[in-house]
């Protein structure tokens, strides 16, 4: 909980910054806001299938299974539902495909790819249009998973696992906001995170010493009847 509030701390200096700076009228912004756009007018106007999003969450649960060192028996993708039967399980196995933006990561590997071989510079703004319309799509299906309250929810309990989802999806969100900016850069990004979280922190910390001293606190003697 401290952690997502210093988060929420640092979007306001982002955010802040890009009313004060002008950062908004830039293009990466802006194709960044574009692309967001686009994919709500897409979910305004159509019914968006879900069998993408059970796929990318699938597989996402089957990367992380391997990236533990586990093997996949079973991958299975439906219209409505999915599943994957694997040997190992832990809290990044079963959370992941709700913090990971699997498309996002896709879309910014197939750019870097191309670009390497094929520079496409001049393209820029197609970046960040579609890294806002895959954000986007990860948002979306994200809130509506949760909203369902999907059984991997369950397994390492509900209020803690949406705590993990939101403070993960908020630092996702500060890092693409910092990084969109033209005047926050790494060092300065890291500095007033660390000071956040060190605030929040410490305030965490003093409040529970308070609550601990008043817990432990005797009470006031009652008053004792002498009996003959």
């Amino acid at each position: 909980m401290p952690l997502i509030a210093a988060e929420v701390l640092l979007l306001k200096d982002l955010l802040e910054s890009y009313f004060r700076e002008g950062g908004w009228l830039t293009v990466p912004v802006e194709s960044f806001a574009g692309g967001l756009l686009l994919w709500s007018f897409a979910c305004f106007l159509w019914r968006i299938p879900e069998r993408p999003y059970i796929f990318a969450h699938e597989l996402t649960h089957a990367l992380a299974v391997y990236l533990h060192g586990g093997k996949v028996s079973r991958f299975r993708v439906g219209r409505r539902s999915g599943s994957v039967r694997c040997n190992r399980s832990n809290l990044w196995i079963v959370l992941s495909p709700y913090f990971v933006p699997f498309y996002m990561l896709l879309w910014l590997a197939l750019w870097t790819i191309v670009d390497f071989y094929w520079p496409i510079r001049s393209y820029q703004w197609l970046l960040y249009a579609g890294t806002g319309f895959t954000w986007g799509f990860h948002l979306f299906f994200t809130v509506e998973a949760v909203h369902r309250e999907q059984p991997d929810l369950h397994v390492e309990g509900w209020f803690f696992s949406l705590v993990v989802i939101v403070g993960l999806n908020l630092c996702i969100l500060a890092a693409l906001l910092g990084f969109l900016s033209p005047t926050w850069n790494v060092s300065r990004f890291l500095s007033r995170f660390g000071d956040h979280l060190h605030f929040c922190y410490r305030l965490c910390g003093q409040g529970l010493a308070a609550f601990s001293s008043w817990a432990t606190r005797p009470g006031p003697l009652s008053p004792h009847a002498d009996h003959p």
